[in-house]
């Protein structure tokens, strides 16, 4: 039986849905953060909205969001992808003793791997179909 090379297995089909959630998180965060932080409050709120103690748990929750972005896109993505989330990273990672130009940066960066992910499904992978994982099985 014929291989179809536009077809995916559903393990990675899951995988790509949640990279897109988990970068929606990060960057919901990062829009609620500069939001409050704009209008004078602290980001206690913000880390009480999510279940969270404060200022340090909203910054590893982006942390931790960001390293499973990073292990699902590694399980489907191509190398610009990987580049793309990579600098994302370094973003997360950098100081942020100025919490508003933070979070503007990652925000920043979400953009611009979303805009990579666009780029990669619409021009590399407009074809796809998922398949099923029995189907993937040696015959």
């Amino acid at each position: 039986m014929k291989e179809d090379e536009n077809t995916i297995v559903k393990s990675i089909a899951y995988k790509i849905y949640w990279a897109g959630r988990y970068l929606e998180r990060i960057e919901n965060v990062c829009r609620i953060s500069i939001f409050t932080l704009k209008s004078g409050l602290d980001l206690k709120s913000v880390a009480k909205e999510y279940g969270l103690e404060d200022e340090k748990e909203v910054i590893n929750y982006i942390r931790t969001s960001f390293q499973y972005l990073r292990e699902d896109i590694r399980s489907f993505g191509d190398e610009k992808l990987m580049i793309e989330a990579n600098s994302l990273g370094f973003l997360i990672d950098s100081d942020n003793s100025d919490l508003i130009n933070y979070f503007t940066q990652i925000l920043n960066g979400v953009i611009n791997l979303g805009n990579s992910f666009e780029k990669y499904f619409v021009e590399v992978r407009s074809e796809m179909k998922i398949r099923s994982q029995e189907e993937n099985q040696p015959e």
